[in-house]
């Protein structure tokens, strides 16, 4: 159960800044930032409200905790405890909800993925590898022998646009 003193105290303590890619972040609003910690969060189109929400809290706690010190479970789910309802506010909506439909489309994201290794399905190319992007929904490659060659594809996609950046909503932690 949430102490009522610790909700109230924490209420408010993340206020969204901006809302785009770094390199378009106001030199202002990063300047009015530098008494909190910058916190950021990734949206694409069909990021529902409770993934954005996890994947700020996992922000903030490398926020509070600096990101060279190891991972300590008990701390870690006691920051995202406390911080929980103001992330919530922060990212209002039903779990279900999609945060921004119109959000522009990520980056290409491309990574290596294993077929299954179901000869029916496969045939002479069931357990290689493709390059799917990051959403997982399309196919960037024919399928290949390993894993190493998978990779240099992917890295050779996403050097094609080293300027692709992802849509943020950013927050400063007071």
């Amino acid at each position: 159960m949430t102490d009522p003193m610790t909700a109230t105290a924490l209420e408010g303590v993340l206020t969204r800044v901006f809302e785009g890619t770094f390199s378009h972040f106001p030199p202002d609003v990063r300047e009015a930032a530098r008494d909190g910690y910058l916190v950021s969060v990734s949206v694409a189109p069909d990021d529902l409200v409770d993934n954005v929400r996890e994947r700020l809290l996992d922000d903030v706690v490398r926020a509070i905790n600096g990101p060279e010190r190891p991972s300590v479970h008990d701390c870690d789910q006691e920051v995202r405890r406390r911080f929980r309802a103001s992330v919530e506010k922060a990212v209002p909506g039903s779990c279900a909800k999609q945060v921004e439909p119109l959000a522009p489309a990520p980056p290409i994201d491309a990574q290596p993925w294993q077929l299954a290794s179901d000869p029916q399905a496969y045939g002479q190319h069931a357990g290689w590898w493709i390059v799917v992007d990051g959403t997982l929904a399309h196919e960037l490659s024919e399928p290949v022998p390993t894993h190493a060659l998978a990779q240099r594809i992917a890295d050779g996609i996403n050097a094609a646009d080293p300027t692709a950046e992802w849509h943020r909503h950013w927050f400063v932690l007071r």
